[in-house]
């Protein structure tokens, strides 16, 4: 069995070392670099994609439990402290949840910020806007582009982060919330 395995693929001492070498000297750091452009972008597209699915779900909760609170409904008559404690603390949890979740959609624009960057900057189109096609042409032919795309990446990386953690605490604001206004609705009626 262990000859079959050194057979079909190699062994340390036949040059595995050289053969990873040899890849790696073929990568192209501008390509890598698009590579991880690219798969940021689609982590933070999917990211405003959960957003808004948690936005809508927090947003029709928030409606159902003010709808809930209508005569003779079953939050219209919270006659305890505590289930008036509970019922507060959980619509503040869901508001709360609901906009952690519209902040992560809202557009991040940095319009004076890009204004500045703009000239030694041109992959962000708020940066991009500020430039004429024919500087534009002369900076894409005559400028090294990858000090300016790893910025790009690192700030793409900040801005996905805080996307992912806003989403994150959202849902869990929300599960809080929920599980209070159930365990009102549910110690409200008994």
């Amino acid at each position: 069995m262990i000859s079959w395995i050194r057979r079909c693929w190699g062994t340390r001492e036949q040059g595995a070392d050289v053969d990873v070498r040899d890849e790696q000297s073929d990568i192209n750091p501008i390509d890598t670099a698009w590579r991880i452009h690219q798969a940021q972008s689609d982590w933070t597209s999917k990211v405003d994609a959960k957003a808004a699915f948690a936005f809508a779900i927090e947003s029709a909760a928030i409606a159902t439990v003010v709808g809930l609170t209508a005569k003779d409904r079953l939050f219209s008559n919270l006659d305890q402290w505590w289930l008036v404690l509970l019922f507060v603390l959980g619509l503040i949890l869901l508001l709360a949840a609901a906009g952690l979740a519209a902040l992560v959609v809202i557009p991040r624009l940095r319009k004076d910020a890009a204004a500045k960057e703009a000239r030694d900057n041109f992959i962000y189109f708020g940066h991009a806007r500020l430039w004429n096609a024919a500087q534009l042409e002369d900076a894409l032919r005559s400028q090294d582009i990858l000090p300016q795309l790893s910025r790009q990446i690192i700030n793409m990386a900040e801005i996905a982060w805080v996307k992912h953690i806003r989403v994150q605490w959202s849902f869990g604001l929300a599960i809080a919330g929920g599980v209070l206004l159930v365990a009102c609705g549910l110690l409200g009626v008994g």
